[in-house]
């Protein structure tokens, strides 16, 4: 027997009216990707499984707000999800491990791997930091691009500019990551 086929906006929609199986085929479906994403904050599959189970638990709980009948790209949303999720919870470890350095030996923390995370969650923040101080409408045209997933034209359209302005808001914005972030590298 073959099984119905629905979009992702239809699958919201039957989640919004507490479809648990609509649940289950959104969770089926994007469940590998989201596995693959956090594959890249953690390599930990026990951490890693329980991300995506706090993830999912957390798309369910929000099914009735408006923000989720708003989702128009659902795997692009998934992937900020996920991201933004391991971010948030390696910031709150990256405060616990500042905690244990001021108190503890160096040689205690010595670590590669956790040097290596804190110096990676550093360079996370500073990129959050120069994102930050874009002006307001390449900030925009970035974030819609880079973190909604939007296409230029996309993002054209909810702007009100032009395709080619888009372009060189982006093109502006990765030059200003591109010079702010290798001086921090170097």
């Amino acid at each position: 027997m073959k099984k119905a086929i629905f979009s992702d906006r239809e699958i919201l929609s039957q989640i919004a009216k507490d479809d648990k199986s609509a649940f289950k085929i959104l969770f089926d479906q994007y469940y590998p990707i989201l596995i693959r994403v956090l594959m890249q904050y953690s390599r930990d599959e026990e951490q890693i499984k329980d991300w995506t189970q706090e993830i999912f638990m957390n798309l369910w709980m929000a099914r009735h707000t408006s923000h989720f009948q708003d989702i128009e790209n659902v795997k692009a949303y998934m992937i900020v999800v996920a991201r933004n999720y391991a971010i948030r919870v390696l910031g709150k470890k990256k405060q616990l491990v500042t905690q244990a350095y001021s108190e503890s030996a160096a040689e205690e923390i010595a670590d590669p791997n956790i040097q290596d995370r804190v110096e990676e969650l550093e360079l996370l923040k500073a990129y959050q930091d120069v994102v930050a101080k874009l002006p307001p409408q390449t900030q925009k045209a970035y974030l819609l691009s880079r973190e909604k997933g939007l296409t230029y034209t996309k993002v054209a359209e909810e702007m009100g500019l032009s395709v080619r302005t888009v372009e060189n808001q982006i093109s502006r914005a990765l030059a200003i990551l591109r010079q702010e972030l290798t001086l921090l590298i170097d």
